[in-house]
């Protein structure tokens, strides 16, 4: 699981690179309207129903069996043949997920919040995951002392602010619930820098095998920038660095102060 714009194709590619690793692409996010829609909406264990999965599922007889389906698929998972799936709409849903699929192994991959925040600017897909009608009234329900200080009229910072809001309340989400799952944390920076052990914690930790040279196949991924939106081709400087010609420094400011108030409430 990871935030959007977080490197998760790239991890993919880099798992499946591993030999008896299958790995599903956003099952949830991409392949059902519902869980876009409901992305943020809070589901605990205790809303896991055995028969209708979970109550606002009550009308959703297709989405039901979709998740039936998938639950079989990821139920074929052994030792030698590991299946699993990526999304990024699981936070705030970790509860219930662990209810639904309690043998789950998560890797959660994390990312520098700026880097994140300024390739969810560039990508222009805030409207596609719905920022403006979920991000803000989740993150106000999480930290209800958040005052703004951002001037209505001023569209940049507002999205820049809505875009921090996202990726300050999906890690606090994710630090709140994770540890009801055996999981790994994993930070894109390490698997850039470290690809040899990195990958090798990931296919000990999910009981694959580590076939071929990892360090090769990362370090030719990250040779140059190509591809469309969603490429997991970028050059090592542009991943890390590409945030820095791209924020000022009025939003970086706020991005600090966005992750500053989600702590303050978390102590």
């Amino acid at each position: 699981m990871a935030h959007h714009r977080s490197g998760s194709n790239f991890l993919n590619d880099v798992l499946q690179s591993c030999a008896g690793v299958e790995c599903l692409n956003e099952p949830l996010s991409m392949h059902t309207r519902f869980f876009r829609e409901h992305d943020l909406v809070p589901w605990g264990a205790d809303d896991h129903d055995p028969a209708l999965l979970h109550a606002s599922l009550r009308d959703s007889e297709t989405v039901r069996g979709f998740l039936l389906e998938l639950k079989a698929y990821l139920g074929q998972s052994r030792r030698g043949r590991v299946i699993g799936f990526k999304d990024t709409c699981l936070f705030g849903k970790l509860g219930w997920l662990k209810a639904f699929l309690p043998e789950l192994r998560v890797i959660f991959l994390r990312r520098d919040p700026r880097a994140i925040v300024s390739s969810v600017l560039r990508s222009k897909l805030t409207t596609l995951w719905s920022y403006s009608e979920l991000v803000t009234g989740a993150f106000m329900r999480e930290v209800p002392g958040y005052v703004s200080r951002v001037a209505r009229a001023d569209a940049a910072m507002r999205t820049t602010e809505v875009v921090a809001m996202s990726v300050a309340l999906r890690y606090e989400l994710a630090r709140r619930c994770l540890h009801h799952f055996e999981h790994l944390s994993v930070e894109l920076a390490d698997i850039s820098r470290e690809p040899v052990r990195v990958v090798g914690e990931l296919v000990s930790f999910l009981g694959a095998e580590a076939a071929g040279d990892a360090a090769a196949f990362i370090h030719a991924r990250q040779a140059e920038t190509r591809g469309g939106l969603f490429s997991s081709y970028r050059s090592l400087d542009d991943v890390e660095n590409g945030w820095r010609e791209h924020l000022g420094e009025a939003q970086l400011a706020l991005i600090d102060e966005v992750q500053e108030a989600v702590r303050t409430q978390a102590r």
